[in-house]
C-alpha cells in the first residue's frame, strides 16, 4: 500500500474539494435537481475527479516507479484515489441528509415538483416523483454507494490507465 499513498492523499483531496463544492451548492441554495444545476454539477464532479486520479497516476509513475508504471499500477493508482474519494463523499452525504439538515433533500425535491408542475403530465411527475424519493433516502444512498464506488472506479481507472505513458524514462531532454 505504501506504493499507493500518493493517491489516498490525492482521493482525500479530491473527496474535500467535492464536498466542499456540495457545501456552496447548499449555501447557495441552489436546485440541485433542476436539469442544468444537475448537468453541471455531474460534469464538474466527473471531470474533476478524472483530472485528479491522472495526477495520481502521473505522480505515483514518477515519484514511486521511477518513470515507469505498469498498466495495473496506474489503474491501482486511480482505483484507490477514486475509492478514498467516493466512500468520502458518500459518508458526508449520509452525515448531511441525517444529522446536518435532514429536511434539505426534501425541501429541494419540493422545489423541484413545484417548478414542474404544469410542465409534464401528472403521470409522468408521479412516477419521477416516487423514483427520485427512493434515490434519495440516505441509507439507500450510502448502500448503494458501496458497490457503485468500486464498480466505477474500475472502469474509469481502467479507460484512464490505457491512456498513461507508462514509460518516461527514454524520453529526450527539451
Amino acid at each position: 500500500m505504501k506504493n499507493f499513498q500518493i493517491s489516498v492523499k490525492f482521493g482525500l483531496i479530491t473527496g474535500i474539494v467535492l464536498i466542499l463544492y456540495s457545501v456552496i451548492l447548499y449555501l447557495t441554495n441552489v436546485n440541485i435537481f433542476s436539469p442544468m444545476v444537475s448537468i453541471t454539477s455531474m460534469l464538474v464532479n466527473f471531470v474533476f475527479l478524472i483530472v485528479m486520479a491522472v495526477i495520481a497516476m502521473n505522480k505515483t509513475r514518477d515519484e514511486v516507479f521511477g518513470g515507469k508504471i505498469s498498466y495495473l499500477n496506474a489503474l491501482l493508482a486511480g482505483f484507490i484515489l477514486m475509492i478514498v474519494s467516493g466512500y468520502l463523499g458518500a459518508l458526508y452525504n449520509y452525515v448531511f441528509s441525517t444529522a446536518i439538515d435532514p429536511g434539505y433533500i426534501q425541501g429541494q425535491l419540493s422545489n423541484f415538483i413545484d417548478s414542474m408542475e404544469g410542465k409534464i403530465p401528472e403521470d409522468a411527475l408521479d412516477k419521477m416523483i416516487e423514483s427520485m424519493e427512493k434515490n434519495t433516502d440516505p441509507s439507500r444512498s450510502l448502500l448503494r454507494s458501496a458497490w457503485i464506488t468500486p464498480v466505477f472506479a474500475l472502469i474509469v481507472s481502467a479507460i484512464a490507465a490505457a491512456f498513461i505513458k507508462k514509460d518516461k524514462t527514454n524520453e529526450f531532454p527539451a
